[in-house]
């Protein structure tokens, strides 16, 4: 079977948010099954040689070179849309498509969906529900231009994403929250949780109590991270230094904005590192992951891979949802209340943190299966090359 994958973030290069454990991985393991073309609009030929021996795949090159512009926040599309995909990349998926005439065009992410326009033979790959995001972004929007500006993207995003879903061949999910959403509007919908490599390391409790060490990790460039490292520090972080006053929150991942750097100078147990080798290492060492979620969003990988290394996770109900996980194998909490409850028991019992990193452990070596995640795309792919 041929098929045409068309994503935003190329699965060749480094991607310093959730890409780097979904689309890198997934493509190598789905060429394996298919005659796999890959269209990305960050691909260049320099890019393209250097890697052209390691793959299974083929990578067509893009001659996209426009960024985003000031005016894609007041066209008919949603403003981020055009962040990772200019409209030239529509223009050069579309003409690759009839060019190679594949038997199944997949767009991976909404913002490639796009380029499918009425065909049946598409494959939509969401990632989240983008409505959602949205709405709970325009909801902690402050007020003002920034309020009604978040308004404007929930309408453009409502509008755009639930025609891609009713127009979509088939559609692929990785939250079973989003499936009931998707299934709303299509009634071939496959939910296909995203495969994770557990690898052979396993948590296990720092031995250095006297500066407890809380990680929050994510692409910080990111509007949906910088609202939750805001509340930990703002909400969290002042109950949790009633009971534990040495404890330290690392804010870790990719390009922090002014005012999340501007956390360590208020107060040094505020430590914001930036981009990191491995996020692993920041987990394993921590005393607890701390990762709730505000604006929600399918399944948080960074839930995930914390549960895969066997930490003690702190999350809210939405991502705990998102992963089928409870109260056995995660700390689940609402407000700034529960959150800091959960650090203190965390901390404070560690073979009760053990216990329940063993078991989120387990939990995601039996949900989270590369094997069964190919098997269900292959399955979208056979639904949507029938119609």
């Amino acid at each position: 079977m041929r098929v045409l994958l068309l994503t935003p973030y190329a699965p060749d290069l480094s991607q310093p948010h959730a890409a780097a454990d979904t689309i890198a991985r997934l493509v190598p393991r789905l060429a394996e099954k298919t005659d796999l073309f890959v269209y990305s609009p960050q691909h260049r030929s320099a890019t393209a040689a250097a890697s052209a021996g390691e793959r299974n795949y083929t990578l067509v090159e893009s001659t996209v070179q426009a960024g985003p512009g000031r005016l894609d926040r007041f066209g008919r599309r949603p403003g981020w849309l055009r962040q990772a995909w200019p409209l030239r990349a529509t223009r050069e998926a579309v003409e690759l498509i009839s060019r190679l005439r594949p038997d199944v065009v997949h767009a991976e992410y909404l913002q490639s969906a796009e380029a499918l326009a009425d065909r049946r033979n598409s494959v939509l790959g969401l990632h989240d529900i983008t409505e959602n995001v949205m709405r709970e972004s325009y909801r902690a929007a402050a007020g003002g231009v920034e309020r009604a500006y978040r308004l404007a993207e929930l309408r453009r995003t409502s509008l755009f994403e639930r025609a891609a879903i009713r127009r979509a061949g088939a559609v692929l999910t990785l939250a079973d929250a989003d499936f009931a959403v998707a299934s709303r509007y299509n009634p071939n919908v496959v939910l296909a949780r995203p495969g994770v490599d557990l690898g052979s390391v396993c948590w296990a409790p720092p031995t250095d109590l006297r500066r407890p060490r809380l990680v929050f990790a994510g692409a910080m460039w990111r509007r949906a991270n910088v609202l939750v490292a805001q509340h930990l520090a703002r909400e969290v972080m002042p109950i949790v230094w009633q009971t534990l006053p040495a404890a330290e929150l690392r804010i870790v991942g990719a390009q922090p904005p002014p005012d999340v750097l501007a956390l360590a100078d208020r107060d040094s147990r505020f430590v914001v590192t930036g981009t990191v080798p491995d996020l692993r290492t920041e987990m394993l060492a921590a005393h607890a992951v701390v990762v709730p979620s505000i604006v929600g969003g399918g399944v948080l990988m960074k839930v995930v891979h914390a549960m895969a290394l066997g930490c003690p996770v702190i999350t809210s109900p939405g991502p705990a949802a998102s992963v089928r996980g409870d109260a056995t194998n995660l700390f689940v909490a609402s407000t700034p209340e529960q959150i800091a409850a959960a650090v203190a028991t965390a901390v404070g019992s560690p073979d009760e943190a053990v216990a329940r990193g063993h078991r989120a452990r387990a939990h995601i070596a039996r949900l989270f299966r590369w094997d069964d995640t190919v098997l269900r795309y292959l399955d979208a792919y056979e639904i949507a090359s029938a119609r």
